[in-house]
């Protein structure tokens, strides 16, 4: 039962391989071969152009994936500069309210001691 099992498992792995491209050229090789009236090997051309197309698909699926998580990045990267610029204008801005504060008080000061 268990080498059932595992057997099982392992031809669905082997399975789980063969993509779209590959599974059509599959059946196109056994059609092939019914036409001609011989019997089906399992590995014929239509099957490896088949298999090298979702190869190639894959390749572009991985290609596209990583574009877009290194666009999401950059985007992150982006708003990270954006928060410390923002954050370097928020202590700007109270670097100048301190000072305008700190102006106007003695200019208040001055006020109260200019004779009348």
């Amino acid at each position: 039962m268990r080498f059932i099992l595992i057997a099982s498992a392992g031809l669905w792995l082997v399975a789980a391989c063969h993509g779209p491209a590959q599974k059509a050229g599959e059946q196109q090789d056994q059609v092939n071969a019914n036409l001609a009236g011989q019997n089906y090997t399992g590995e014929g051309p239509n099957e490896r152009i088949g298999e090298s197309v979702d190869r190639a698909d894959r390749a572009a699926r991985e290609a596209r994936q990583a574009a877009e998580e290194a666009t999401k990045k950059q985007g992150e990267a982006i708003r990270r500069q954006a928060d410390v610029g923002a954050t370097r204008l928020d202590e700007e801005a109270k670097a100048v309210r301190a000072d305008a504060a700190q102006r106007a008080k003695a200019l208040s000061n001055d006020a109260r001691q200019a004779p009348r």
